[in-house]
């Protein structure tokens, strides 16, 4: 869990004024500390005056848009690890992918649901923190945005686009991120030691207890929400990866 929620930056880069308010308002009434800007440019004026925790940027946009900035983010050492997550109209996933590329941690498609946003924004967050204290105990064992990175970040895009899809096929996966599922399974099973199948399952309940920690609604919902046909079959495989029901949790 966050501590000390007030004394994380959040950098919100939005041209839509009556969005970017909105997104100021949530995002201080959870408790962080919240700057905005109205484009890519002003942006990366708010950027070099401090240097955010983590930034929430639209992708169309004036003068500079969100690609821009993000480059601009990543070509910086001072900021290249800051997450960053993308606010954006719905898009194909190719085009998310891409975004990927280019150095984002996630997206939230327009009109948002805040509950998703304040998920994402708190485990990036932690994932950062995790990040930081591993790379000052061991700075060798962390390779900073290498291809396995990138790949994962895909990979986890992918599933959560389709989170709810409960006919999600490991062929799927692999096609969309132009692979064959023979190379996907053995990348995948040499970075994280679990197969297609067992990653898109544990993805799924990590989000379902990620969902059940800031109540983000019923257990069936959160059932449905992450791609469990059923509620029973929901609960017997929470129950076998975590040691103990959902309503336990």
């Amino acid at each position: 869990m966050l501590e000390n929620i007030e004394s994380y930056d959040i950098l919100i880069v939005e041209d839509e004024l009556a969005i970017r308010t909105s997104l100021v308002d949530l995002m201080e009434i959870t408790g962080f500390s919240v700057r905005s800007a109205e484009n890519g440019k002003v942006g990366l004026e708010k950027v070099c005056e401090k240097t955010p925790d983590l930034i929430i940027s639209d992708v169309m946009m004036p003068e500079v848009d969100g690609y821009e900035f993000l480059k601009g983010i990543r070509a910086n050492p001072k900021t290249r690890l800051v997450p960053f997550i993308f606010l954006t109209a719905k898009v194909e996933l190719e085009s998310k992918l891409h975004g990927m590329e280019l150095g984002a941690d996630g997206y939230i498609t327009k009109p948002f649901e805040f509950r998703e946003l304040n998920l994402k924004v708190r485990n990036l967050l932690l994932t950062k923190e995790r990040y930081a204290q591993q790379k000052l105990q061991d700075p060798s064992s962390v390779e900073e945005h290498s291809q396995d990175t990138v790949f994962l970040k895909k990979l986890n895009l992918s599933l959560e686009e389709q989170l709810e899809n409960t006919s999600l096929s490991t062929e799927d996966l692999a096609a969309q991120l132009n692979m064959s599922l023979s190379t996907f399974s053995r990348r995948l099973k040499k970075l994280t030691g679990l197969s297609p199948n067992q990653f898109i399952k544990e993805f799924r309940l990590k989000k379902a207890k990620d969902m059940i920690g800031v109540n983000y609604g019923t257990l069936s919902e959160i059932a449905t929400k992450t791609g469990f046909s059923t509620l029973s079959y929901f609960s017997q495989s929470f129950k076998e990866h975590f040691g103990k029901n959902p309503s336990e949790n």
